[in-house]
């Protein structure tokens, strides 16, 4: 009986945690950077993974963040095939700053993107 109250009071506390761990959070935490010097940005984040100069004189700075891939593998013993399935947990945030870099937009993608808060 002990043991099944532990049990539900351990998944109770990580079903709270997981709950305060989302994208949403992720969004509001990069749209505090709208309205920031866009070298404030990278001595916080660091040397972006890549920047886009756009046709209108803005520039696009993008961080993109790769973790745990997770390769997994089917064998389907009558056909005598092998299928393989790569998946990638990945983040990819970019700032748009315009020509006074001030940056003016942010976007992401990816399935890590969350934030605590």
């Amino acid at each position: 009986m002990k043991t099944l109250i532990k049990t539900i009071q351990i998944l109770g506390i990580g079903i709270l945690l997981s709950s305060c761990v989302t994208s949403k959070n992720y969004a509001n935490r990069i749209n505090t950077w709208r309205g920031a010097d866009v070298n404030t940005l990278i001595n916080s984040w660091g040397p972006p993974s890549d920047i886009y100069e756009m046709p209108n004189g803005s520039k696009m700075y993008t961080y993109l963040y790769v973790n745990n891939s997770l390769v997994t593998t089917r064998q389907n013993p009558f056909a005598d095939e092998t299928y393989q399935m790569a998946t990638q947990n990945y983040c990819q945030t970019s700032f748009t700053a315009n020509e006074n870099d001030v940056i003016v937009s942010t976007t992401f993608k990816g399935t890590s993107c969350i934030s605590l808060k």
